[in-house]
């Protein structure tokens, strides 16, 4: 029955996993279309320069740009998809700007119609492939603004085509320009505003990138509540929403909640592990000794342990000697917590006191540390262990020696290492 359970709880679950991976394939070839796209305007734009007589080293930067957008969202299209996204839409802009600055000081009666239509009909191109990525990037499944992104996208995106068409049009049927506001003033208004409307529409995007992080995030609280099962008082409105904001932001930086999640669990799992092996154990014992009424001594001195090795797993979760007075100060309130228990000496040879590292690093110090001399304690046999440190502002060096047995590699057989 159990098997036909999970049976039934997969096949449930499949469709919403098909369609998840569906739309992130989509949104993938997506990505990779509108890369190829930004790299057809860079080269549209190299071909502009290449046909400019008067061409010097500034006005080759607008490509040069694009091709290091181009660059960087291949780079970061697999880790990071909306980075690849801004890359993209700022190369086309950069390189977009080649063709649309070469027909803005051209007229059509002084070069004849059929060049301008030319110069003309490359910058349109140049300007609606580049409002189109950025509307892609706006409309994205799953992250754009409903029911807003997709109509103010493709509606900035269908009037400066019009634009450009009427223009175009207007200019090869030869018709005068009228000097009075007309519907087709209205009609080119895009032409200007161009750069204007790409900025409007990958805010759009950015913003459901951002509306789509704070939704994880919120998500993310809410399981960790659930999984918690303790029932706490809410905390001030601006206290939750700094702590939105910042597990937002985490979301936002690819794979750093993913991490967060990882390290949480694994702590989770470390902790159930030691409550299992050491603390348990000892409870066990005082129950049972209460349970068939033994002697009362025996019971305190069960119950001390487990009192004893609670504070322990504290002390090793927690370190407030090591946030409060440093590395080295920790380090001597381990070896006398290790000496108390009897057996083990350790000696602590500090070879350099400075300023005190990043607490990152006096972390990672500390857990190293903590997990050699566990490992010592367990299992070496040892009667004397010497700790070297030495600490400064940027680095921390630690050398942990014993007197314990070790491991005879040679004696282990072909297939140790």
């Amino acid at each position: 029955m159990r098997v036909d359970v999970q049976t039934a709880l997969i096949a449930e679950t499949s469709p919403i996993v098909r369609r998840t991976e569906v739309i992130e394939a989509t949104e993938a070839r997506l990505l990779a279309v509108t890369v190829a796209a930004a790299a057809a305007i860079t080269g549209l734009a190299a071909v502009v320069l290449a046909g400019d007589p008067a061409l010097g080293p500034a006005d080759v930067l607008p490509v040069l740009a694009a091709a290091a957008g181009l660059c960087a969202a291949l780079l970061a299209r697999h880790v990071a998809p909306s980075l690849a996204w801004l890359a993209t839409i700022g190369a086309s802009v950069a390189a977009a700007y080649v063709p649309i600055d070469a027909a803005r000081g051209l007229d059509p009666g002084l070069v004849g119609v059929g060049p301008w239509e030319l110069a003309a009909g490359r910058s349109s191109i140049a300007a609606v492939v580049t409002l189109a990525i950025a509307a892609a990037f706006a409309t994205r499944p799953r992250r754009r603004i409903d029911p807003f992104a997709r109509p103010v996208a493709f509606g900035l995106l269908g009037w400066l085509v019009l634009a450009c068409a009427v223009t175009l049009g207007a200019v090869l049927a030869g018709e005068p320009r009228d000097p009075a506001f007309t519907w087709v003033d209205v009609a080119t208004a895009p032409i200007a505003l161009f750069i204007h409307f790409v900025i409007v529409v990958t805010a759009l995007g950015i913003g459901g990138d951002v509306r789509a992080a704070a939704r994880r995030a919120a998500g993310r609280s809410d399981r960790r509540a659930a999984e918690g099962g303790a029932v706490e008082a809410s905390p001030a409105l601006p206290a939750r929403t700094v702590t939105l904001a910042a597990t937002t932001l985490r979301e936002l930086w690819p794979g750093q909640a993913d991490l967060d999640e990882t390290t949480r669990t694994a702590e989770r799992t470390r902790l159930a592990g030691d409550l299992h092996a050491v603390v348990l154990p000892s409870l066990r014992r005082a129950i049972s000794e209460a349970e068939s009424g033994g002697d009362v001594d025996a019971l305190a001195r069960h119950l001390r342990t487990v009192d004893l090795e609670l504070e322990r797993l504290m002390a090793d979760r927690w370190p407030v000697v090591l946030e409060t007075f440093g590395l080295v100060a920790a380090l001597e309130d381990l070896a006398e917590r290790i000496e108390a228990d009897g057996g083990v000496k350790v000696e602590i040879d500090v070879a350099r006191a400075g300023d005190r590292p990043p607490l990152a690093i006096e972390r990672t110090a500390w857990r190293v540390a903590q997990v050699a001399l566990d490992n010592v304690v367990r299992h070496a046999a040892a009667t004397t262990i010497t700790i070297a440190i030495g600490v400064d502002s940027g680095s921390v060096s630690l050398e942990i020696v014993d007197d314990g047995r070790g491991v005879d590699h040679m004696a282990s057989g072909s297939g140790s290492r």
